[in-house]
């Protein structure tokens, strides 16, 4: 179980480097119901008193503790009355209320509103929530990934072993069926971050203990990473099943990424990295895949993850790429729709399309938007959500998946065939999907009418 010294410290450094980030805190809430829980008594500065021992040392009272006038309120104005509590009573509250707690953690809340209440929350009450709520501040989007990854960690451990509890107790065999299949998926998230030689470090941003599961894996330091690249999957992907395996896809990509800016130094070294293993959200089977229902639900969750990156990161934002397969193409594309957040480039692959009918459409900058697919890909050219991404009219830029022989390294690529192998390691399609995410569009072959092997920057 991570050290609570090492969370604190976390907290502290993060809280630090990224004090100019938001604006200043604001509060929204109803003056009656604020005043049933927050004394007029001031708050206590960022460390006064702190004890280093750890989150739980007291500090003079911040607000008077009226459980029950917390329980009245929810979402950010549970947040905030929350974190004006003393680190016992922070607490004693999570302990015995995490039903009120686990509501939060399902809210819809603005990340810049998260990311400007954590920047005003005391240290000793950051810690306290990191020690006593790990599942609420590992889940909200806009406090930065340095605090949420060992938040998570805590989580995941403490559930494992409140798992193994559970299973060792007189219970059903239907609940130790259950149990056991938690656990498995538990395993699955512990084993995915394990780093591998060469790799850049694993974080946890994203742990969701309930039923099949939610989990999103960082490869690289997505607070300071000069370009980030979501990898989002389609069907049948569980994380009990697929998470290490698409952690480790990720990985490779990053690697592919690091590798291709080497040789372009920025400031101190190259630029910085990281891809995102973005299990965040229940993907479909054969039962559920003609419903958009799971891809909104998508939609949402890659909608709010993006808005906290962008809180989080300030004026120092990053070049931010979607590479979506499948069904996550589609919950991608209607994220897009809404215009709400702007990415930077936009890769779909294996796509079934979505209700736009033209990239122009899209919040992606610079209509920067691309298309492959496969040949025996039974998927592309369907639209059957309504478009297909790969059409001329779509103007989506075609790039290759089919193997060859590399314009800039003349290595030997392999070709991509059917709807599962776009993300291989050392083909074309990697390769490409690579460089899309790092800004390197026009090093990318062109897909279409152009002799294999063609950089698009050449045909320009």
């Amino acid at each position: 179980m991570p050290d609570m010294l090492a969370v604190v410290m976390f907290i502290a450094s993060a809280n630090a480097a990224l004090s100019g980030v938001a604006e200043g805190f604001v509060m929204h809430e109803p003056v009656n119901v604020i005043q049933n829980v927050v004394s007029s008594e001031p708050a206590t500065p960022l460390d006064a008193g702190l004890d280093r021992r750890g989150p739980a040392a007291e500090s003079p009272r911040m607000v008077a503790f009226d459980e029950a006038a917390l329980n009245r309120i929810g979402g950010m104005s549970l947040l905030r009355g929350v974190s004006q509590l003393s680190p016992s009573e922070i607490i004693r509250y999570a302990e015995r209320n995490p039903t009120e707690l686990d509501a939060v953690r399902d809210a819809r809340i603005a990340p810049g509103e998260v990311g400007a209440w954590w920047l005003s929350t005391p240290g000793q009450a950051q810690a306290a929530l990191a020690e006593a709520a790990p599942q609420l501040l590992g889940s909200l989007d806009g406090v930065p990934a340095a605090v949420r990854g060992p938040a998570n960690e805590l989580a995941l451990q403490r559930a494992i072993v409140d798992t193994r509890e559970q299973a060792a107790s007189r219970i059903g065999k239907g609940e130790r069926r259950r149990l056991g299949q938690q656990q498995r998926m538990l395993e699955a998230i512990s084993g995915a971050l394990e780093n591998k030689p060469g790799e850049p470090e694993r974080t946890l941003l994203e742990f969701d203990e309930r039923e099949s599961g939610r989990a999103v894996i960082v490869i690289g330091d997505l607070d300071t990473a000069d370009y980030i690249s979501y990898l989002v999957p389609g069907m049948y992907f569980s994380v009990q099943q697929q998470i290490r395996d698409w952690t480790d896809t990720a990985a490779s990509l990053a690697v592919e990424q690091l590798h291709w800016l080497q040789d372009q130094p920025e400031g101190d070294g190259p630029p910085r990295v990281a891809t995102v293993a973005w299990l965040g959200y229940q993907t479909p089977d054969l039962l559920t895949i003609g419903s958009l229902e799971l891809a909104e639900h998508g939609a949402d969750a890659l909608e709010s993850s993006w808005q906290g990156i962008r809180a989080t990161r300030g004026e120092r934002q990053p070049y931010l790429t979607v590479l979506a397969h499948s069904y996550g193409s589609t919950a991608a594309l209607i994220a897009l729709e809404r215009h709400s957040e702007q990415v930077d480039a936009l890769a779909l692959i294996g796509s079934p399309g979505s209700a736009t009918q033209n990239a122009h459409d899209l919040g992606v900058a610079g209509d920067n938007v691309f298309v492959g697919e496969a040949r025996w890909d039974p998927i592309v050219d369907t639209a059957f959500y309504g478009s297909d991404p790969g059409s001329p009219s779509y103007g989506a830029v075609r790039i290759g998946v089919g193997g060859g022989i590399d314009p800039l390294t003349q290595k030997e690529l392999s070709g991509s065939v059917g709807h599962n192998a776009y993300f291989a390691a050392g083909s074309e399609s990697q390769r490409n999907l690579a460089l899309i995410g790092i800004g390197r569009g026009d090093w990318v072959t062109d897909g279409g009418t152009l002799p294999p092997g063609t950089m698009l920057a050449t045909a320009r």
